[in-house]
Parts: C-alpha cells; sequence; structure tokens
C-alpha cells in the first residue's frame, strides 16, 4: 500500500446561473431551484482536501489488477473490488480472490460490474454474460446474459436490471423470466455504461448513445434539445431531490425528465467517467483530469500529479466510515480523514527531514529541518522570514526564552539568537562554544542559557560564556537534552547518562540501573506530580522528585521496542512517546498502575504510516523533537516532513463500531466451509479461527474479545490478534463468538459467531463404560464360578480318592476272606467293627456332621495354614436356645428331630470348604477358612435367622427354636485352642445378651 498526501487545486469559476443565461428559462428556474436548496454554508478548513489522507493499493499490495471497474460495500462490512482477474474483497488488512472457479460459476474472471442489496447479497457481472449472487457465503451462478455485462442493478420491486456492452438492456423479473427492453429511438443494442434507479420505478440507463429513462417499459432518449451534448453517458446519480446528474465526454449535466438538463459547473467540462452523491457534495471523477469535489463551498480538484488519480476513475464509493474509495485503471485510492496530518514539501516545507519543532504563543509552529527552519501557519509552511543566512542552513533545536527571543542551534554553524525587533546575533567556538553542534538550547528561569552540543555543556549567563564537560562532573560530554524542573534543577540528558546542575553542583543518576539505560532523549515534568519523566533507549523512566526513586516502563511492561526520544503530555492526560518505527500514545492512570505494579503491562496505540505520517520514522537526539501545541495538538518532527494530531478528534474514530465477521477455519490445519454447525470427527486437536472487524481506517488497531460457549465463562481479551487458536478440546457442543472495537470505542452489539461439535471417541461415550461396566461384573462372576467349580471338583476328587482306598481295602479283605475261611467270621466281625469306629470317629450318628474329633483334626491344620500364609480363619460356636425344654416338653425324638433340622440349615447356607460338626449336645461348630470376620458375622446373621424361621409344624405345632452364635477370629493367636476359647467366650456374651444373637470376640494377648 503507498501513502500519499493531497494537493488539492480549489476551482474559483462564476457561479452556476451565470454560466447557463443562454438556456431556456425552464432550465435556468431548475438550476436555481436545486442551488437555493443546497445549505449556503462554508465548509470547515479541516474538512478541504489539503487535509485528506490519500493512500493507494495496487498489485504489489493484493490486488489481482490495477483495473478497478466498481466498488461496493455489503452490509457485513465487507468491500468489493471488480476488477479483469476476479472480485477482490476487502477486509481492511488483505484481499480475498473470487476468479472463474466451480465455487463461483463465472465463465470468466474479468468482473465489470457489482451491485450490493439487501439481505447482504452481492450481484456481479462481467466477461462472458457472466452473473453471480453471493449471499450466506455461497455463490449461486445466474443465468448469462450473453455478452460483458457493464452494470447490474436491482430495484425496490425486486427486478435485477442487467445493461451489456452489445447485448442490449434486460430486465428480469423476480419470478427468473427476462425481457429486452428496446425502443424505437434507441437502447437496441449499442454499449451500456451505467444504471441509476429513480422514482416510481424508472430507471436511468447511461449508454454509448446518451442518456435514457425506462418507465413502464417505455423508453426515452434525451439527445441536445433537452440540454444534453451528444455522445455517451458514462454514469449517472440522483441526489436529494431526486434531480439526475448525468457524466458525459463534455463534462456534468443536472436536470430532470421535466425540465432537461444544463452543466453543473462552468469549469467542470472536461470528460467525466464517475459520479458519487454524498448529502450536499457531489464527487466527480475525469478520465483524465483527476478527481473533483463539489459542494456549496464550491468546487475543489484533487490534481493530476505523480501519486494521484490521474488516470481514468472507474468507481467511487464511500464506506460505512467516511472515507472516499477511487478505483482508477491504476489501482485503487483511498482518500479519509486519518488521526494524523503531515506537512510536507508539498505544503511549503524546504526538506522533509524535521529535526525540532516549536509551537509559538501566536499559534504558528516552527521547524526546524535540515535545508532551513520553516513557520506554519493553516497547515502551510513558509521559510521563516529573516535574512540571516544562518536560518536557510541544517537546524537541530530551537527554543523561545521569556523576552520571546527565539534561539535556533544548528548542525554546524553555532547558535543564533533573534530578538522581538528582529535583530539577531551568532555564538559560535569563538565565543566559548564547545562546538558548533547544538543539540538542545534551555532558557532557565534565572535569565541564564543552557546550551548542549555535542561535545559538551556551555552556560551562558550575565555575558559570560560557561563551559561543563566529564570533568566537571557530567557523565557524557554528547548533551542531546536539557530541561528544567519545577525545583530549579537544570536536568541534562547525554549518551552515557543522566545528571542535573543544582546550586553550582553537578550530581548525576544511576540510569543504567534501569535495564541499562544509558542515552536520555528527552524530559517532562507534570503539574502536581513531583515526578520527572525521561525518554531513553530502554523505554520511559520516571525519577521521584522528592525520594530520588527510579523506576521504568520499558518491554518488560509490553512496550514494543526500546528507544524513545520525546515525551508529550497532551490535555487528555495521555502520554505520546515518539521513537524511530511509530508514535505510542497511552493514558497517565495506566502508565502510573504499571509503575504502581497495579498492572503488569502498558496498553497503548501505536500509530505509523497507515494513520496519515509519511514517515513513522520519528527523529531524536536534538530537541524539542516533539511539542504540546497551545491549541492541543501534539506536533512530533520526523522524517517525512512535520506531523500533527489533535488528540480530542481520536475519539471520532473509535466512534465507529466495526461489524466483525469469521472469515476462515481451520481443523487440524484443514480448511473448512463456513457453514455451521460444523461436525469434526473424534480427536480432533486444534481449531484456528479467523475473524476480522471490518473497520478500515484503523484496521491494525481494532481490539477483539473472544468467547468459547461451553468452555469459556466469560470474554477473552485478544488485543489486536486477529485469530484464535483452540487445542485439546473435550468432545462436546462449542458455539465460538467474537466482538470487536477501535480503541476507546464500544464493542460490537452483536458478535459473530460459529457452533461446532467435536464427537466422542468410542471410550468416551457414556454407553461405552456402561458396557465395560457389565463387561467387568460378568468376568468377576465368571471367576467366582470358576473357583466355587475349582473347589467342588477337588472335593469330588477327594471322595473319589477315598472310595479308592476304601475299594482297595475291600480287595484285601475279600481276599483275606477267600484265603482265610476258617477266619471268616472273624475278619467279617472285625470288618463292621472297623467300620463302625470308623464312622463314629468321624460322624456324629444323629446329624451326620461332622464329630468334634473330626472339626479338632481340621482346625488344627487349617489354623497352620492360616498362621502360614497369612490367610483368614474365623469359627463360630452355635448354641440351641432352651434346648432342654424341648426335650422336658415335647420329648427327646422331638429335640433329636430339631437337632437334624438345624444342623441340615447349618450345611445347605456353608460352603463346602467350610467344616460343619456337632460339637456336643445342642452345640455346633462352624470352621470358615478363607473368610474375613465381615463376611463371617454376615453368614451367622443370615444362619440365625433362618434358624428362627424354621417350621417345625409336623412335630410340634407351636414350637420355635432360636440359636445363640460366637464368633472368633483368628488374628494374631498362636494356638489353635485360643480361638476356640474365645468363640466360647462369645457364645456365653451371646446367652447373656439375652440368646438368639450373634457376638464376636477377639484376642487380647497373644498365647
Amino acid at each position: 500500500m503507498m501513502i500519499f498526501r493531497s494537493d488539492p487545486i480549489v476551482i474559483q469559476g462564476p457561479h452556476l446561473l451565470f454560466g447557463t443565461l443562454c438556456r431556456k428559462l425552464g432550465i435556468i428556474l431548475g438550476a436555481l431551484c436545486y442551488l437555493l436548496s443546497l445549505p449556503l454554508v462554508a465548509v470547515p478548513q479541516s474538512d478541504s482536501l489539503q487535509h485528506f489522507f490519500l493512500e493507494q493499493w495496487t498489485t504489489r499490495d493484493g490486488l489481482p489488477h490495477n483495473t478497478i471497474n466498481s466498488i461496493e460495500q455489503t452490509d457485513d462490512g465487507y468491500l468489493w473490488f471488480a476488477t479483469w482477474e476476479g472480485i477482490a474483497r476487502f477486509n481492511g488488512r488483505s484481499f480475498t480472490l473470487f476468479d472463474r472457479s466451480a465455487s463461483t460459476g463465472l465463465p470468466d474472471s474479468g468482473i465489470f460490474a457489482l451491485h450490493a442489496t439487501s439481505a447482504n447479497t452481492l450481484i456481479a457481472g462481467g466477461s462472458r454474460g457472466g452473473l453471480v449472487r453471493y449471499q450466506n457465503n455461497q455463490w449461486t451462478p445466474l443465468p448469462v446474459a450473453g455478452a460483458l455485462v457493464r452494470a447490474v442493478l436491482q430495484d425496490q420491486q425486486q427486478r435485477l436490471w442487467i445493461a451489456t456492452e452489445s447485448a442490449g438492456l434486460w430486465r428480469q423479473e423476480p419470478d427468473g423470466q427476462r425481457y429486452r427492453i428496446s425502443g424505437s429511438s434507441g437502447l437496441n443494442y449499442e454499449a451500456m455504461y451505467s444504471l441509476a434507479e429513480g422514482p416510481q420505478g424508472r430507471v436511468w440507463v447511461g449508454s454509448s448513445e446518451g442518456l435514457f429513462l425506462v418507465r413502464d417499459n417505455h423508453v426515452r432518449h434525451f439527445q441536445t434539445a433537452d440540454g444534453l451534448p451528444p455522445g455517451p453517458a458514462f454514469s449517472i446519480a440522483l441526489d436529494a431531490q431526486e434531480q439526475t446528474i448525468v457524466a458525459t465526454e463534455q463534462g456534468v449535466f443536472i436536470g430532470n425528465e421535466q425540465q432537461g438538463f444544463q452543466p453543473l459547473h462552468p469549469e467542470l467540462t472536461m470528460a467525466a467517467s464517475a459520479l458519487l452523491v454524498e448529502g450536499d457534495t457531489l464527487w466527480i471523477g475525469t478520465l483524465s483530469d483527476g478527481l473533483f469535489r463539489y459542494n456549496p463551498a464550491g468546487l475543489e480538484a484533487l490534481g493530476t500529479d505523480s501519486n494521484k488519480p490521474a488516470n481514468r476513475i472507474l468507481a467511487l464509493r464511500k464506506d460505512n466510515e467516511g472515507s472516499l474509495w477511487v478505483g482508477t485503471n491504476g489501482g485503487l485510492f483511498r482518500l479519509r480523514n486519518a488521526p494524523f496530518t503531515s506537512i510536507t514539501t508539498q505544503h511549503g516545507l524546504a526538506d522533509n527531514f524535521v529535526r525540532a519543532v516549536l509551537p509559538l504563543a501566536d499559534g504558528s509552529v516552527l521547524a526546524g529541518t535540515s535545508r532551513g527552519v520553516a513557520q506554519i501557519r493553516n497547515q502551510l509552511a513558509v521559510p521563516f522570514d529573516h535574512p540571516e543566512p544562518f536560518l536557510r542552513e541544517s537546524i537541530l533545536s530551537m527554543a523561545e526564552d521569556q523576552a520571546g527571543q527565539l534561539w535556533f542551534g544548528s548542525y554546524a554553524y553555532g547558535l543564533l539568537a533573534i530578538a522581538p525587533d528582529g535583530s539577531s546575533r551568532l555564538f559560535d567556538r569563538n565565543d566559548g562554544l564547545w562546538t558548533n553542534e547544538v543539540r538542545s538550547i534551555l532558557p532557565a528561569a534565572d535569565g541564564s542559557l543552557w546550551i548542549g552540543t555535542s561535545r559538551g555543556l556551555n552556560r551562558w549567563y550575565q555575558g559570560q560564556m560557561e563551559r561543563l564537560d566529564m570533568e566537571s562532573g557530567l557523565p557524557g560530554n554528547y548533551i542531546m537534552a536539557l530541561y528544567q524542573s519545577s525545583d530549579g534543577r537544570i536536568w541534562i540528558g547525554t549518551g552515557t547518562g543522566v545528571a542535573f546542575w543544582q546550586d553550582g553542583d553537578i550530581h548525576t543518576l544511576n540510569l543504567f540501573s534501569q535495564d541499562g539505560a544509558e542515552f536520555a532523549f528527552g524530559f517532562l515534568e507534570l503539574p502536581q506530580q513531583q515526578f520527572l519523566w525521561m525518554a531513553t533507549d530502554r523505554g520511559l523512566v520516571r525519577y521521584d522528585l522528592n525520594s530520588g526513586a527510579l523506576s521504568i516502563i520499558g518491554r518488560g511492561a509490553g512496550l514494543p521496542f526500546d528507544k524513545y526520544f520525546q515525551v508529550v503530555a497532551d490535555k487528555q492526560n495521555n502520554l505520546w512517546l515518539t521513537s524511530n518505527r511509530g508514535i505510542l500514545q497511552f493514558s497517565l492512570q495506566d502508565a502510573l498502575a504499571v509503575l504502581n505494579n497495579q498492572k503488569s503491562r502498558l496498553p497503548f496505540e501505536h500509530f505509523s504510516e497507515g494513520d496519515g505520517m509519511l514517515s513513522a520514522q520519528a527523529n531524536g537526539g536534538s530537541n524539542p523533537a516533539a511539542a504540546l501545541h497551545p491549541d492541543g495538538s501534539i506536533w512530533v518532527a520526523t522524517a517525512g516532513g512535520v506531523v500533527f494530531s489533535h488528540p480530542e478528534r481520536l475519539s471520532s474514530f473509535s466512534s465507529f463500531i466495526p461489524p466483525v465477521v469469521i472469515e476462515q477455519i481451520r481443523v487440524d490445519g484443514e480448511l473448512q466451509q463456513l457453514v455451521g454447525p460444523l461436525k469434526l470427527a473424534a480427536g480432533t486437536q486444534r481449531i484456528e479461527l479467523h475473524y476480522a472487524g471490518l473497520g478500515f481506517v484503523l484496521p491494525q488497531h481494532i481490539q477483539y474479545r473472544t468467547r468459547l460457549i461451553g468452555f469459556d465463562n466469560d470474554w477473552v481479551e485478544r488485543e489486536q490478534q486477529p485469530y484464535a487458536e483452540l487445542t485439546n478440546l473435550a468432545p462436546g457442543h462449542y458455539t465460538f463468538e467474537v466482538i470487536a472495537a477501535y480503541p476507546g470505542g464500544a464493542w460490537s452489539e452483536t458478535s459473530a459467531s460459529f457452533s461446532f461439535h467435536i464427537a466422542p471417541h468410542l471410550w468416551q461415550r457414556p454407553g461405552f463404560w456402561l458396557l465395560m461396566l457389565a463387561l467387568l461384573s460378568l468376568a468377576l462372576l465368571l471367576l467366582f464360578r470358576m473357583r466355587l467349580r475349582r473347589l467342588e471338583l477337588a472335593a469330588l476328587e477327594l471322595k473319589r480318592q477315598v472310595a479308592e482306598k476304601t475299594a482297595q481295602l475291600q480287595l484285601k479283605a475279600d481276599h483275606l476272606e477267600q484265603t482265610n475261611t476258617e477266619k471268616s467270621g472273624l475278619l467279617e466281625q472285625l470288618r463292621l467293627q472297623s467300620e463302625a469306629f470308623a464312622k463314629q470317629a468321624r460322624q456324629d450318628p444323629l446329624t451326620g456332621l461332622a464329630n468334634r474329633r473330626v472339626f479338632d483334626e481340621v482346625l488344627l491344620q487349617e489354623f497352620n495354614r492360616a498362621k502360614r500364609h497369612q490367610h483368614p480363619l474365623c469359627l463360630a460356636l452355635i448354641d440351641i436356645d432352651f434346648f432342654k425344654q424341648v426335650n422336658d416338653r415335647w420329648s427327646h425324638s422331638v429335640g433329636d428331630e430339631v437337632l437334624i433340622r438345624v444342623g441340615r440349615s447349618l450345611q445347605q447356607q456353608c460352603r463346602n470348604t467350610d467344616t460343619v460338626s456337632r460339637w456336643g449336645g445342642e452345640e455346633f461348630a462352624l470352621l470358615l477358612p478363607e473368610t474375613g470376620l465381615p463376611e463371617v458375622l454376615q453368614l451367622c446373621e443370615r444362619l440365625r435367622s433362618q434358624i428362627s424361621q424354621l417350621d417345625f409344624s409336623d412335630i410340634a405345632s407351636d414350637l420355635r427354636i432360636t440359636v445363640s452364635i460366637g464368633v472368633a477370629e483368628c488374628q494374631d493367636s498362636t494356638k489353635a485352642d485360643r480361638l476356640l476359647g474365645l468363640a466360647d467366650k462369645a457364645l456365653y456374651q451371646a446367652k447373656a445378651k439375652g440368646r438368639n444373637q450373634v457376638c464376636v470376640s477377639h484376642a487380647q494377648n497373644k498365647i
């Protein structure tokens, strides 16, 4: 993008009526009515074309072609440019190209006509009769028109008018039907140039044969008899009074259907090619004479010198922020107001390299350039009015003392004083100056004059020239800045540190302690602050005039670079810092908050070439390089002239709320269509969303806030970052929102949003975990059943082995019986007795349960195993409550049946690995290996409950049985009989507590 300053030419000419006295009376009266309808107020000087900032874009800046045939702005805020290589969409920072492709449906990339309609729709037409409609981020091809489309228009009745190069004029009805419009007086196959909608369904048509009006399918041709010259009508516009303005080869004409037409202005006789009405202002583009503006204040021309839109102007468009866009066959231009205004050689400066600026009490500003001093008034510069040749040399510094005497320091000729009466005096080495290179001048309150040179410091006082240097205590001899604080101290900025002079002594500061700062280029003290601010090569340093404490705002606090030349305070409590790379502005309150550790980073605005400056390089090392004007404006010396800004005007730039759009979405690097909601695959890692605030005055200053609904609780500050990256989001539904604002302005009332859904992996779905839980439960159940089956098989194997051994013994017995027949009786008796003894020894004859002997063996075996493997082992003793009463009341046979049924119930509830035995009388014993106390207690409670519910009605009608159970756990006992004792003790406790309950006893001491 190229940037220029406009150089207007004001054309003075006779009034419109005096150039048309030869016209018929009706035409004169019509023109008079038009002029009287315009507000007769002078245009403020600030609105003059000389204050507009001019920028240019070409193919080097991203345009596909330098010829801009048409310009439109859609409701969403985008600017669109028709070129011979496609349609370029502009967001303020970059161009996006749409050309012939499957996505657009264009038959050719050459685009000539654009038309923005309501509902955020764009219609484009071009080569080969191509027509497309763009809406909701989608291109829709329309039926071709048969020839190059020169203009398109959708009227209030939703009819589409299509003007072609050689196929005539067509009208497409809302139902899609097309009709060619023709008339006996023309409008057949001649070249069409422009379309404009008038009242009551009228449509004005500009063609190679002149101006036509279509009304109710009737065509009227306006010719010389109607006041128009022969030849083409290139452009048509209607003003607020519905007067028709026509651009022709012989100038601009105005009129209406009833009264005809007449020249708009006697000076506008050149070939006009484009028109734009803006209130009471008419912008006029010409074929070869540049750009004109016509309003009640007169006629102004932008000129046709180098870098101005001097080529054929094809399109004019005002955007939502008031900038004028000019399309030519030599690139795209824009005229607008900017935060800064530049005064350059085009405005009278002798040279654009300015080293110092000095506002004077009369409102003018002195500019010291490399070719002398200029005085600026009303934004025009003239050489300083004094014959002294010194003032035509390179000037480094300037100052004005209390008496109104002006001081000028030069690069090679010393110091010049000019009194109010015009007399002058020159100081140089012969008068005691260290050198003739004078970089800073300070008239002190005591009447002395301090002079900073490149080799030392001079003090001129009462006719004496004093010399101070490093031997006098200065930190360096290269003096760049001088300043007197309110306490009378003279501050001296050098290339190697800072010092101050007080009462004849020089005191130095440890400036290097502030992030290694050495150069001090400028000073500033604010009223009632008691702080001295210093612009250094490491940032902005603050010195407390009371305590002597130093602190700094540098890169660590967010400043973009190190070196700053001048610090200036405006009347809105803002500080301005100049640098080689632009100008920073920030609030004093924010600066103090950073220094007081209330903020970690300093918010600021950075102004550079795009903000109205010819060069962003502000100069330093000389003084004053920036200054506050009495009217409140900030003036800065730069390598591209003098620039100034009115801080109060900056709010006008931030009053516009830029609409915001989401332009691009990439998922894991792949570009996605902007059609939501977007469904994303499981495992999506990275989502990039690129967005743009569609503001074109300060696009690089637009600030953004984003919020991801479904993740963020509040807005996230993005500053000027036009994109957001979202990584490692969990599966779910999200909506991304973004709003925008200019610095200090209001935020978008409506956000741009885009929704997407990230699918979960299989293992992230709720059903998956339910399935896994079910499978885990099933697996545990199968493992349990397998364990139980193994135990059952082990028991069967044991029984088989017992049976096998028994069979073997039987065989031996049989063999003995066969071999010793005479002892058969004895052997039989012995066999029977052996079986009886074995049964009596291991089984209770009444209940069939293991007897106490077996229980003792198993107890000892399991006890030792439990101790060896540290496995749990529990023992329970069960006693039938009041069993004696059963025998006494119902008989011993009933008591025996009770014992049998209780034993059977115990056997049924216990595992095969458990040992159930009849301990004696009405007592039973349970040995439970591999079972902890909680499980045993649950089992015993279940046994107690089940036994209490046993039905004995078949042997005794009202018999109910309960049991008391004592439980003991092996724990750390060293003897099996101790475990029996603990269980017996617990049984005793159960009986003592009222029976029909389970009690447990723990070992207290090792035995």
